[in-house]
């Protein structure tokens, strides 16, 4: 017993002894060796020693950080994107269905924006590279009846318009080429300088994208063209016929049933029908004192019927029948043709 007692005690001094070896030896690895300063000989330089991480004397004027967010291209309107990386103030434009022919486009918005903004705008023989007036910058004093607003800065600048050969793309890019501030002791830097051609910048691409919205908003209040005219399906009956594939007419179908108050009881997508149950609809108590417009109302009885599409003659028939499948009467269909005309137009698809 007392012979097992002495191995433990030197087994457990041998395995202390050990770790403290190990962890002198780690201390000592771990602290960085000492380098002796180089010495130089005589008639050679100094070498210079690196200066990435000295810190700069706070005492200094030009140690001054700008603490402002970067000045930034933001490319708000749909058709503009901005290049990652780009040193210059400058946007791209893509053309788009809101833009039509780009540069013409272009051309006319710095004109509209400069105008309204009673700013003066010149352009060289070429029209792509604009000139304006002072632009100036002024600041509000005083409070109520003694408000007043005294002018700080103005300044020139540059717009060019720089397309690609292909036309499908063009930039536009700020340079400032005059400054003045009415302050005596004011100077402006070069980030100043920035910040004030990307403030310009963004400006136009503001009213670019607010003419976009303007333009969307006229093309979705346009009342769509309507091609469907009274005819024939290939077999020889009155049917509603349209210049549009079968595929697209079949598509829009949904829509138009919506408007004429037409629900969907099945549907046979390999023969082109849609089984349908028609309703005539009242208008309500609160359209008729707000006067709200109310659906086409289709001259037929309420009941089930079908509606067939068919190919003749490079067009598309739309025959609506009876619930057996007979043919509506050629009276019957040309009435139908203004109603399916004007749910054409409320739904604003093409057909």
């Amino acid at each position: 017993m007392q012979h097992w007692i002495k191995s433990s005690v030197v087994a457990s001094v041998l395995l202390t002894g050990c770790s403290l070896l190990q962890t002198e030896q780690a201390e000592t690895a771990g602290q960085p060796a000492s380098v002796p300063e180089l010495k130089v000989p005589a008639g050679l330089e100094t070498p210079a020693k690196p200066a990435k991480y000295d810190i700069p004397d706070t005492n200094r004027a030009d140690t001054a950080v700008d603490i402002r967010s970067p000045a930034l291209v933001l490319g708000t309107a749909s058709s503009s994107r901005v290049e990652e990386g780009d040193k210059l103030s400058r946007v791209w434009f893509d053309r788009s269905d809101y833009t039509g022919d780009l540069v013409p486009f272009l051309k006319q918005m710095l004109q509209t924006q400069f105008a309204e903004q009673g700013i003066e705008l010149t352009s060289d023989e070429q029209g792509l590279n604009y000139t304006t007036g002072w632009i100036a910058r002024s600041e509000e004093e005083g409070f109520w009846f003694w408000k007043s607003s005294q002018q700080q800065e103005q300044a020139r600048y540059k717009i060019s318009i720089e397309p690609r050969p292909h036309g499908r793309s063009a930039s536009v890019t700020v340079t400032m080429l005059e400054h003045q501030y009415f302050t005596p002791d004011a100077k402006l830097s070069k980030t100043d300088t920035k910040r004030q051609e990307v403030a310009l910048l963004n400006q136009i691409i503001d009213r670019i994208g607010k003419e976009e919205i303007i333009i969307a908003r006229a093309n979705k209040a346009k009342a769509p063209d309507v091609s469907l005219e009274p005819g024939m399906d290939a077999e020889g009956n009155p049917a509603l016929v349209t210049p549009q594939p079968i595929d697209v007419t079949w598509s829009q179908l949904e829509a138009l049933f919506t408007e004429l108050n037409l629900d969907v009881t099945d549907i046979n997508r390999s023969a082109y029908t849609y089984y349908l149950n028609y309703q005539k609809s009242e208008p309500g108590f609160w359209s008729k004192i707000w006067g709200s417009d109310t659906k086409p109302v289709l001259p037929l009885p309420d009941g089930e019927y079908r509606l067939v599409l068919s190919r003749a003659d490079k067009q598309t028939a739309i025959s609506l029948r009876d619930k057996n499948g007979t043919s509506l009467d050629a009276e019957t269909t040309l009435a139908l043709h203004e109603p399916f005309v004007q749910a054409i137009r409320l739904a604003r698809i093409e057909l």
